[in-house]
């Protein structure tokens, strides 16, 4: 499995903006087995994790220009780049629900 987490701060009181800009990178991530926005919402820290079953869905996904430039917007309101990261997941334990 691979991850690409995209990570940003927007400040306190923006999960409603997080949760926005996590649902254009999400739409972007159609390939991605899983979507998930992180947040410490107290101080406006927040993060998108997707999961890829293929490296070269990842990679694509990271080098698209869509990405690039939700990317871009982060980081001129951030002031500095938003980080972006791809990793090697190794799921260590997983549950199922029960029922």
């Amino acid at each position: 499995m691979i991850g690409t987490e995209i990570a940003f701060r927007l400040g306190p009181g923006t999960l409603e903006q997080a949760r926005e800009i996590a649902a254009r990178l999400a739409a972007l991530a159609a390939a991605a087995d899983e979507h998930v926005l992180f947040s410490d919402s107290e101080v406006g820290e927040y993060g998108c994790l997707a999961v890829w079953a293929f490296a070269a869905d990842a990679d694509a996904y990271i080098a698209s220009a869509a990405v690039d430039a939700e990317v871009a917007q982060l980081g001129a309101r951030m002031g500095k780049p938003a980080r972006v990261r791809r990793y090697a997941m190794e799921y260590q334990r997983t549950r199922t629900p029960s029922v």
